[in-house]
């Protein structure tokens, strides 16, 4: 939605708790103290973040658990920054986030965006997937330029693609309906990185048996020929010879996300660590998960008020 019809939905902040609380406590709530089960929402009178239990006369925020807890904003900044992230399509950083709400801090915008990452990563897909998917990779980090020594001396240019340094994503997308699921590909204990082993599991994590499996001519794919728990149909696309085998035989979805996730990477965010890089991908596969604003607002604020937030 935009900002007109935002705020003209959420007026004061007392619409936009009475909307958080609504879609935490649709079936009711219980006392935390006594146990009592409430059917209808009682608000503390001087603090409605605060739900009332006229059992035992004890109170207790509302916001518990959600990823709104402990917040001493506005609600409606909290809502608005959600809408912000969704209509941003290659992202919002957190120094934009700190203009378009008046943030003192950029500390604080930064804070935001990463619980609504959070509340993007809590949405499962496991044995959702099915029909026909493709799988492929992609790899996440700095330009490979020469490596130079303190002496100035160039010494060796770092690899391009498969045999780099940077951090490999896999992404698994559902052709029938568009969906993606992508997964940081961190290196195993022997240091090898997409291996056949890691490649099936992020498979089975999503896709259900007899499923049609798209790929490149990755030699780790060569698993899916042999014998697999979910019998996996395996159709390989050899990109020295062609981009598609004709009939649909392409990996074209899952690579036109990809392009959408390095360019929100290469200009919004500029650069991501390994050790926050999954949050980012959950946060782009949401987004090409649920391209229809309005109903994707109401899905994720749902994610944040009923997910458990660690």
């Amino acid at each position: 939605m935009n900002q007109f019809e935002f705020f003209e939905k959420f007026p004061t902040e007392d619409d936009a708790i009475d909307f958080i609380v609504s879609t935490k406590y649709k079936d009711g709530y219980v006392c935390p103290k006594c146990g009592c089960v409430h059917h209808k929402i009682y608000h503390q009178h001087y603090n409605r973040r605060n739900l009332y239990c006229n059992n035992c006369k004890s109170e207790f925020s509302a916001l518990t658990g959600t990823i709104f807890e402990h917040t001493h904003l506005d609600l409606r900044m909290w809502l608005f920054a959600i809408n912000l992230v969704l209509i941003a399509r290659k992202g919002i950083s957190g120094l934009q986030l700190q203009r378009e709400l008046g943030m003192v801090s950029y500390k604080g915008a930064f804070r935001m965006l990463k619980l609504i990452r959070y509340a993007m990563g809590t949405e499962t897909h496991r044995d959702t997937f099915e029909a026909i998917v493709e799988i492929d990779e992609t790899y996440v980090g700095g330009k490979p330029r020469k490596e130079n020594k303190h002496n100035g001396k160039v010494s060796k240019k770092s690899k391009r693609g498969r045999g780099t340094s940077k951090t490999p994503v896999v992404g698994v997308v559902e052709r029938s309906s568009g969906r993606i699921y992508a997964k940081v590909a961190l290196p195993n204990k022997e240091g090898k990185k997409l291996s056949g082993k890691q490649l099936l599991s992020i498979l089975d994590e999503v896709c259900k048996s007899n499923t049609t499996v798209m790929t490149d001519q990755l030699s780790s794919y060569g698993i899916l020929d042999g014998k697999t728990d979910r019998k996996y149909i395996h159709i390989k696309i050899d990109h020295s010879m062609t981009y598609s085998l004709g009939d649909g035989k392409h990996t074209n979805t899952i690579e036109s996300c990809w392009a959408i996730l390095k360019r929100g990477v290469y200009g919004i965010y500029h650069h991501i660590s390994a050790r926050h890089l999954q949050e980012y991908v959950d946060e782009f596969c949401y987004r090409l998960n649920h391209r229809q604003p309005d109903i994707a607002w109401k899905h994720l604020v749902g994610l944040g008020v009923c997910g458990a937030v660690a």
